[in-house]
């Protein structure tokens, strides 16, 4: 069995992952406080006593909002920490994997599906700061896989965190007729969990570089929270409000292609659209 280490373990994917993953690796799951990725120190230590032969770094700082009030933390945790794993790979030999973002997208003014060679210049601290992880951790260990991940969504699930996202938000309106803004000048893809961790193990086998990794989807958020209330048959669509304002100063275009990990895995790694995504959830 191939021994693996996971970041952030107890996270929103890394306690999804390692229930997918714990009966095919041996995994190693290290609290913060036996594994200070900010530390390269604790790092060594722990790769020196425990060997494993590829680390999965799911552990960041995710809140956009929070990297922009707090930049020296997202930099010392979202830079710094992958940094320091991406050294301690290089030295030991273990294959790198870790979650970068479609957030370095922000800035882009395209539309259409982006794939991963678009000049990119994100236009917050979050994406700037994941750009950034991607190219030192290239430049440190050149087998290293970065995956640009969109947001995410599952139901609660006893014993695994669960966050605000596009399905609980939505079945809450549904439930109460509340209402929900979502922006005309939007376009992202919005994936489901289960279909990360089912592609996790493929990243393993990818050869160095960036990739894509979530759903496509080329309607804008308003569009897509449209489509999914017709596909739920829910009679009152006027919960869901048009908000043309956002992003006023440009359309915000993070939609991503999955051609290139898709080809470079042999087709193992695939993704269902946003939308097919959902009707399978629903249907689960």
């Amino acid at each position: 069995m191939k021994r693996v280490l996971i970041t952030g373990a107890s996270g929103f994917v890394g306690s999804r992952l390692v229930r997918a993953m714990q009966n095919e690796y041996e995994l190693l799951t290290p609290t913060h406080a036996a594994f200070d990725i900010t530390s390269p120190e604790a790092i060594e230590s722990y790769i020196e006593e425990h060997r494993p032969e590829a680390i999965i770094h799911l552990a960041a700082i995710s809140n956009t909002g929070y990297c922009e009030e707090h930049p020296e933390e997202s930099y010392l945790v979202n830079v710094v920490g992958v940094e320091n794993l991406a050294s301690a790979s290089a030295k030991y030999g273990c294959k790198f994997v870790f979650f970068s973002s479609d957030q370095v997208y922000n800035g882009n003014l395209e539309l259409g599906l982006l794939t991963e060679d678009v000049a990119v210049s994100p236009e917050n601290h979050y994406g700037r700061h994941k750009l950034l992880a991607e190219q030192r951790a290239l430049q440190l260990c050149p087998d290293s896989v970065a995956l640009r991940a969109t947001w995410m969504y599952d139901a609660e699930i006893e014993g695994a965190p669960t966050h605000k996202n596009f399905v609980i938000n939505m079945h809450e309106a549904m439930a109460s007729h509340g209402t929900l803004r979502f922006a005309t000048r939007e376009y992202r893809g919005i994936t489901w969990v289960d279909e990360v961790v089912r592609n996790m193990p493929y990243t393993l086998e990818l050869p160095g570089g960036v990739y894509n990794f979530g759903a496509e989807n080329e309607l804008n958020t308003y569009e897509t929270a449209c489509a999914y209330l017709a596909m739920m048959q829910y009679e009152h669509p006027e919960i869901v409000i048009a908000d043309t304002e956002r992003f006023a100063e440009h359309i915000r275009n993070i939609s991503i292609s999955m051609q290139k990990a898709h080809k470079a895995s042999g087709g193992k790694i695939s993704f269902r659209s946003t939308l097919e995504g959902l009707r399978t959830f629903e249907q689960k």
